[in-house]
């Protein structure tokens, strides 16, 4: 389909001759269709001897790169337009058709060809070198009213093009920009999807080994504890036929716990009422209870006797029964507490004690809290729905960070509480505290504040644990104190 090209200005005035006035007369003559105005455009071409030029499909017009002396008027046929890019590959620009200039900015300005032009169907066009076009813009108005349109209309054609691509360019940023974040974030998803599994697989493997270890520990401890109960119901009966040997030996077993300043303190004091009794018996003599210790002075009046051997023997006899009792029942609620804390029961949810959570954490990460003042106020907490493992996880990454923030010796805090819809545990520790510039970052994968120090982390624990918080619907906070430390606040909700 032929176009219909615009061939007058608006608004301006006829002339006379090219010496009169301007060569865009406002005639109505001039607005002809595309193919009526090349027809005539050739007649005033052919008059100042010059024949149109034919090209076979695949012949080139023009040259990327090379200098250009014409202005080329594509009277028939279709020209595409390619340039190189940096691969060296030719990529199409534009595909031209009759009523088209070629070579527009390298014939005015003299530069280069700035695009390889190819016969794409039989072309035949006009080419108009500078002494031929100044030749009739000069002494034919018609040839330059002919040829002045249509170089308008090309660059008024071409610039409605550039204006459109400019949009559609802006349009194709906006939507790459869009799926470029969308990419961004599906990344980071991923990227917190692996951390996550990683690190349950992680919990996993150190869940079973727990549960190893507590089964393995859990046999000799149940065998050492059918034995104590044996030797606590048998000892006695040794003992009945001498009621004060079974009252040291009872003593003995309901004996409390002397601290190192009341054993000196007692030391001293039988040193100095019995100044001929050796330093060990003084020693053994002051983890007597004052019952038995008041029996047995007594009968130190009369000096050392064998009787009181007997009587002493039978004591710590009773607190050696005691001891072992008290450190089965550790053992049976270190066991305890290993298996709760290893349970991977992450597929359902359950109802979670976390009060039951906080000391079981707490026995299994007991080789690092015991180097601090932890301080602890955890009331009766109600149970709420949850999963323990995770539960455990998030309080095992808190604590341990509380821990290598601070200095031995110094206060860790733990509390813990209920609210109107939420129940929290905050721990605060006297740590150099969280980085002003990571303090918005805290919780984002792989920001760490361990830098030095023989301390190394990958940055994923908090992050891990705020995934874990969200997925039970709660919340994980953290700010720094006043007096130095930070505080770490996990929400979660009742119901």
């Amino acid at each position: 389909m032929w176009k219909t090209l615009r061939t007058s200005w608006p608004g301006t005035k006829p002339t006379a001759s090219p010496t009169e006035g301007s060569v865009l007369d406002s005639d109505p003559s001039l607005n002809l269709p595309t193919s009526e105005a090349l027809h005539h455009l050739e007649k005033r071409t052919r008059a100042l001897g010059r024949e149109p030029i034919r090209y076979q499909p695949g012949e080139q017009l023009l040259q990327e790169g090379v200098a250009n002396r014409s202005l080329y008027i594509l009277m028939k046929g279709e020209v595409l337009l390619s340039k190189k890019g940096e691969d060296g590959i030719p990529r199409e620009l534009d595909r031209l058709g009759p009523g088209s200039l070629l070579g527009i900015l390298s014939f005015w300005t003299g530069d280069p060809s700035f695009s390889d032009s190819h016969a794409v169907t039989a072309v035949e066009c006009l080419a108009l070198d500078r002494p031929l076009f100044d030749e009739g813009v000069a002494g034919d108005p018609e040839f330059a009213r002919r040829t002045l349109h249509l170089l308008v209309a090309n660059l008024s054609d071409r610039y409605r093009r550039v204006v459109g691509l400019n949009l559609r360019v802006a349009s194709l940023t906006l939507d790459l920009e869009k799926e470029r974040n969308a990419l961004r974030e599906a990344v980071a998803d991923l990227q917190r999807t692996r951390n996550q599994l990683v690190h349950k697989e992680k919990l996993a493997t150190m869940g079973q080994l727990l549960a190893g270890i507590a089964h393995e520990i859990n046999n000799p401890s149940s065998s050492l504890l059918n034995s104590v109960g044996n030797l606590g119901r048998e000892l006695p009966k040794v003992f009945e036929t001498d009621p004060v040997l079974l009252h040291a030996f009872q003593q003995g077993q309901d004996s409390a716990y002397v601290t190192p300043t009341e054993s000196r303190e007692r030391m001293d004091r039988l040193a100095t009422s019995w100044p001929e009794l050796s330093r060990s018996a003084c020693r053994r003599l002051s983890r007597l209870t004052e019952d038995v210790l008041e029996q047995v002075e007594g009968a130190l009046q009369g000096g050392w006797t064998p009787r009181i051997d007997e009587w002493i023997r039978a004591f710590e006899l009773g607190g050696a029964l005691h001891s072992i009792q008290l450190a089965d029942e550790r053992i049976t609620r270190l066991v305890k507490s290993l298996k709760s804390y290893s349970r991977q029961d992450e597929d359902t949810s359950s109802s979670v004690r976390v009060g039951d959570c906080i000391r079981d954490t707490l026995v299994v990460l007991n080789h690092n809290v015991k180097h601090y003042d932890l301080r602890m106020d955890v009331p009766d907490l109600p149970s709420i729905p949850g999963k323990p493992g995770e539960i455990n996880q998030i309080l095992t990454n808190l604590i341990t960070n509380a821990c290598e923030a601070t200095d031995a010796g110094k206060r860790i805090s733990l509390q813990a509480g209920v609210g109107d819809v939420h129940l929290f545990v905050e721990i605060a520790d006297e740590g150099h505290g969280i980085p002003e510039d990571l303090l918005d970052r805290i919780f984002e994968p792989n920001v760490t504040t361990k830098s030095g120090g023989g301390q190394y982390g990958l940055g994923l624990g908090l992050a891990i644990s705020r995934d874990l918080a969200m997925q039970h619907h709660g919340t994980l906070h953290a700010w720094n104190r006043e007096e130095g430390g930070a505080v770490f606040r996990l929400e979660l909700p009742l119901t």
